[in-house]
């Protein structure tokens, strides 16, 4: 519409239409508001503002640190844990940048109506493993799949850790 132009004869309809008062300029300019359409591109979806980014980086800072403490205690060495980057992208393409072989652990949050996941390196696993069981925690270079008992472990390990997440977001998660 904007791209149109007007004939002669529709701009003089135009013009004598506002100096008789049958049409009011503000209620053009009104009606021009209205008919703006924004461009939203549903692949690439931003829901969160720049403000809202910053506040879910300090809580994930908060929660590196509160998992840092956490880990250090249950595995008796010292663990640090930082935030990489938060970022939004779109479920699809976080599904692409998930290796193949890696370790999923996905929880239902109360009170969202959603689940977050939460992705291990299985050498960083392995190592956590291997401390937990008096090793010295040494990544095994093995990507296989886990034995029920290492499942059992790393699944308590990961589930107390979540304390922490409660603790940073203020809510409470279930398997």
């Amino acid at each position: 519409m904007a791209d149109e132009v007007l004939s002669q004869n529709e701009i003089d309809a135009l013009l004598s239409a506002l100096s008789s008062g049958e049409m009011d300029a503000n209620q053009l300019k009104e009606e021009e508001k209205e008919k703006k359409v924004k461009v939203y591109d549903f692949k690439r979806a931003l829901r969160f503002s720049k403000d809202q980014i910053r506040s879910i980086s300090r809580i994930h800072d908060n929660f590196a640190r509160l998992l840092s403490t956490y880990f250090s205690a249950q595995l008796r060495t010292y663990v640090h844990i930082s935030v990489a980057s938060v970022d939004q992208i779109p479920y699809e393409e976080f599904i692409r940048s998930i290796p193949t072989k890696t370790i999923l652990n996905v929880y239902s949050v109360e009170p969202l109506d959603g689940r977050i996941i939460f992705e291990f390196n299985p050498n960083i696993a392995y190592a956590m493993l291997d401390r937990m069981l008096g090793g010295k925690g040494g990544s095994l270079n093995k990507i296989d799949s886990l034995t029920e008992i290492e499942t059992t472990l790393l699944s308590q390990l990961f589930e107390q850790g979540l304390d922490n997440l409660q603790e940073a977001w203020g809510f409470r998660y279930r398997n």
